[in-house]
């Protein structure tokens, strides 16, 4: 899908990338393309949003339409470029090899405070009473606040099943209570230990396959929902919860089951099958999670360790009451984030109350040993994967069946691989949530794909033997993705595939060998995605986009698409 906000709907119709392998395009083909495409019998068909009168731009119109995968590129492909997919250095690396970069975790602003927060040690417990006396008599103290709704964590579908409390319950070890702020992060820290808790600890589990047994303790007293979120995670509403475990949840390609799988077994000729286990991870960003706040009377503003600007506006903007036009987020760079920096979190919630009551900027940055507690990980899995096929090679069925923790939140599948990287006849995947007193899981590059690649890859190679077929050879007749297939026939020709060593016929204690994995992830198109180009007086150029660079280089591939477009060099653009 594409969409651009124009007086002319038709200027909404750029052509799309051609597929990967088809040859350079003319680019005067390029604009006969163009206007041909408009009038093909199969033009792909249009939806055209009008927005309410009476706002800014109302008679504008968006123009939402279907790419087809024949439609020739905006830019000739392969050849022709003289910027585009060329070695280029960063345009921000020399200034992150000086130092000159400027983090969050850099920010320093007149008259800031420094705020620390004070977790639970407990993994279930109710609290009783909160005393900050001491810690508002310290000298250094500026402001202290108490939580009175956590973030990150699922929630009852009827709040009415929730345990009594004059405090949020703690559900896990490192759950924010409260926060203080004072002059200096040392006086924060020691002010932080003066604050007084109360705790009425109550059972609790955090091991998987112990949370799945009839009469373990409950996280929840409650079925409860987790809505997606701008990184990912969360899941379904209204899924069938027994005890801690939510699910089932049936899927396969294009989120439902394909065919039948009983009946796809009972034709293979071929099967093979493991149970997969894999384990917790914890983002470990060089950066941890942080904000300073900055609370005006008629603004908050943010400085952000995000991935993203936007969520983390939109967040703050909802729960303080603000318009949005009221929130502004800063992200010069950030310390890595891996997914789990969306939104602005319990961190950013709290530094701006802080901020609110004292009128200061206020620093939050989270501690290493918090980062690890409370701000997100990658579940871990229990996968049970068969695989089906005939002697050719073709598969007839895969079936997972997989559970995992995401401690107190959702999202804990590992079914995409399963569902979407290879072609079978029938494909069912079966997928469960155990909640556990332990921290939410937050996105971790590519949620639940690297779990269900890890099953799924060595099942396959493991097929491959049982079928005496070379692993990439049968990757190629189950894999349909062209892109994939290109993928690895470069990788094959650059680590010497064809060169490899037979199994078992190297001697001595040191051996070395070679494999083959691959994995899948999604396009996702934003209909709201734009960014600005502006030519100043003096000639200069400025590029305005909202996406954050996470470490990938895109600041230095949009000065490229721009330098390409005005025949510039990407140090050209700012």
């Amino acid at each position: 899908m594409k969409s651009q906000q124009a007086q002319d709907p038709k200027e909404t119709n750029a052509p799309a990338s051609a597929p990967a392998g088809e040859p350079p395009v003319p680019k005067a083909a390029v604009e006969q393309a163009r206007d041909a495409a408009a009038a093909k019998e199969h033009a792909a068909p249009t939806r055209t949003v009008r927005l309410p009168a009476g706002i800014p731009g109302a008679k504008m119109t968006e123009v939402e339409r279907n790419i087809p995968l024949d439609e020739p590129p905006p830019l000739p492909v392969n050849s022709g470029l003289s910027v585009i997919g060329k070695r280029t250095p960063r345009i921000d690396g020399r200034l992150k090899v000086t130092g000159a970069a400027r983090y969050t975790a850099d920010i320093r602003l007149p008259g800031m405070l420094y705020a620390r927060i004070v977790n639970s040690p407990h993994p279930h417990a109710r609290v009783l009473s909160v005393d900050t006396s001491a810690a508002e008599r310290h000298s250094s103290v500026r402001a202290v606040h108490v939580l009175d709704r956590i973030l990150g964590n699922a929630e009852l579908r009827d709040k009415a099943k929730e345990l009594p409390a004059k405090y949020p319950i703690v559900r896990f070890a490192g759950q924010p209570v409260a926060a203080v702020a004072a002059l200096t992060q040392a006086d924060a820290d020691e002010a932080a230990r003066l604050i007084k808790i109360e705790y009425e600890p109550l059972p609790f589990v955090v091991d998987t396959d112990r949370a799945r047994a009839a009469g373990a303790p409950l996280v929840f007293p409650g079925a409860a929902d987790q809505a997606g979120s701008a990184g990912g995670g969360g899941g379904p509403a209204g899924v069938k919860q027994t005890g801690n475990v939510r699910g089932p949840v049936r899927g396969g390609p294009k989120g439902q089951p394909l065919g039948d799988v009983t009946k796809g077994f009972a034709e293979a000729e071929i099967t093979v099958e493991g149970e997969f286990r894999t384990q917790v991870q914890t983002h470990a960003a060089l950066e941890t999670h942080g904000v300073v706040a900055d609370w005006k009377p008629d603004n908050l503003t943010v400085y952000a360790s995000t991935q993203g600007t936007a969520s983390v506006r939109d967040e703050l903007a909802e729960i303080f009451k603000l318009k949005k036009s009221q929130v502004r987020v800063i992200t010069d760079f950030m310390g890595g984030g891996f997914g789990a920096k969306f939104g602005a979190g319990n961190p950013g919630v709290i530094a701006a109350h802080l901020s609110k009551k004292t009128g200061a900027p206020v620093r939050l940055m989270m501690s290493r040993k918090d980062e690890h507690l409370s701000t997100g990980n990658r579940p871990d899995s229990v996968q049970r994967l068969k695989v089906g096929a005939k002697r050719d090679g073709t598969l007839t069925a895969i079936h997972l069946e997989c559970y995992g923790t995401a401690g107190t939140g959702t999202g804990a599948g590992t079914g995409g691989p399963a569902q979407n990287m290879y072609t079978a006849l029938n494909i069912l995947t079966e997928e469960s949530d155990v909640f556990t007193h332990a921290g939410p899981a937050a996105a971790f590059r590519a949620p639940g794909h690297p779990q269900g690649c890890f099953a799924l890859e060595q099942l396959i190679d493991e097929l491959a033997e049982r079928l005496k077929i070379d692993p990439l050879a049968l990757r190629d007749k189950i894999d349909e993705s062209p892109a994939r297939r290109e993928e690895r026939r470069i990788g094959a020709e650059r680590i010497g595939w064809s060169r490899r060593h037979a199994p078992g016929s190297q001697s001595g204690p040191i051996k070395r060998g070679i494999g083959v994995a691959q994995s899948v992830w999604y396009r996702f198109v934003n209909l709201d995605s734009n960014c600005e180009v502006r030519i100043t007086r003096d000639g200069s150029v400025e590029l305005l986009s909202g996406v954050q660079d996470i470490g990938g280089g895109i600041r230095t591939a949009l000065a490229q698409v721009v330098a390409e477009e005005l025949g510039l060099t990407p140090t050209d653009i700012t």
